[in-house]
């Protein structure tokens, strides 16, 4: 048996608005930046490099991430 569509959501092929995932979109940002970097580079990144791409740093287990670089207003380019 086929399942039908529920009454109460929208009609198929209507737009149901835009899907919103804040982790997913960050998760996409951060490998962008690591394949960004990686094609800018001579060889394999440091895991420094990596770190800091990553935002991630020596502070204690549970602190803040510390601030990361990212896209720059539009352009597509690292800003640092």
């Amino acid at each position: 048996m086929t399942p039908r569509p529920d009454p109460a959501g929208p009609e198929p092929g209507t737009d149901a608005g835009p899907l919103a995932d804040d982790a997913l979109a960050e998760e996409i940002e951060l490998y962008a930046d690591v394949v960004v970097a990686a094609s800018e580079s001579d060889g394999p990144l440091a895991d420094s490099d990596l770190d800091r791409l990553l935002g991630v740093d020596d502070a204690a287990p549970g602190a803040a991430p510390a601030p990361r670089p990212g896209l720059g207003a539009g352009d597509g380019a690292p800003t640092a």
